[in-house]
């Protein structure tokens, strides 16, 4: 049978002060990197916004690019809301007439973040 043995100064092992302070470590170690991992998360969904805002303004671009010099020879604004991907926006087009043969068209995408904004001329040919 084993005899247990009296801890005398000296013995090895850790204390209840030493364990605290590791315990604290790891615990201010683990909430610097949950922040990180959130800021990431919002950074990622952040640029898929953004991505999907710049999609929507040129396809609105080549859209209005594939008319008639004609159709488009008018000072004219419009919003539109578009769903895409589970998110909306907000699409606000301008035809401005610069001359008689040119049309500048611009096409401003705002979601919940910042908005994306393509400007483009358009000549008659």
């Amino acid at each position: 049978m084993k005899q247990l043995r009296n801890c005398e100064n000296g013995s090895r092992g850790f204390t209840l002060i030493e364990i605290t302070v590791a315990v604290a470590i790891i615990a201010i170690v683990s909430i610097s990197f949950a922040g990180l991992f959130v800021r990431s998360l919002q950074s990622s969904r952040l640029s898929g916004e953004l991505t999907a805002a710049t999609m929507l303004a040129q396809e609105k671009i080549e859209e209005l690019k594939s008319r008639s010099f004609e159709s488009l020879y008018k000072n004219d604004s419009w919003n539109e809301q578009v769903l895409l991907n589970g998110m909306e926006f907000t699409r606000h087009t301008t035809l401005e007439i610069l001359d008689e043969d040119l049309v500048k068209i611009t096409v401003e995408v705002k979601g919940k973040g910042d908005a994306v904004a393509i400007v483009t001329l358009r000549g008659k040919i």
